[in-house]
C-alpha cells in the first residue's frame, strides 16, 4: 500500500486546501499581478501531418484579459500553408514547434521566448 493510500481520504483532502494559496491582500496582489503579465501574450502550436497539412493550436490572452483557444487545420494551397511552414521550421511530416506572441500596436507579433 502506498503512503498516500495509508492517510486516507480525509487527510490527502486536508494536506491539498491547506497547500491551496492564502488567501490574503498580498497573495491575491501577487496573483492579479501574475494574471495580468499574461494579457497580450499568447502561444501558437504547430506540426507537420502525414499527409502535408498543419495542425495548429493557438492559445491567446487578448489585452483585456479575455482567454481565447482554437485549433485549425492548414493543407498545401491554403493562404497561410506556407507562412506557417516557415514560421515553425516544419521540413517534414512528424517536425512540430511553438512560438510565443505578443500583441503589440494592433498585431499579434513573434517574440522570443
Amino acid at each position: 500500500m502506498t503512503e498516500e493510500k495509508k492517510k486516507g481520504r480525509l487527510a490527502r483532502l486536508s494536506e491539498r486546501i491547506l497547500a491551496e494559496p492564502d488567501n490574503t491582500p498580498e497573495e491575491s496582489a501577487r496573483l492579479k499581478a501574475e494574471r495580468e503579465a499574461l494579457y497580450g501574450t499568447g502561444s501558437q502550436w504547430a506540426q507537420l501531418q502525414d499527409d502535408l497539412s498543419i495542425t495548429q493550436e493557438i492559445s491567446q490572452c487578448t489585452p483585456d484579459g479575455s482567454m481565447g483557444h482554437g485549433n485549425s487545420v492548414s493543407v498545401p494551397g491554403n493562404d497561410d500553408y506556407e507562412y506557417l511552414r516557415k514560421l515553425h521550421k516544419l521540413e517534414k511530416p512528424g517536425d512540430a514547434s511553438t512560438v510565443f506572441k505578443r500583441f503589440i500596436d494592433g498585431a499579434w507579433v513573434v517574440v522570443e521566448d
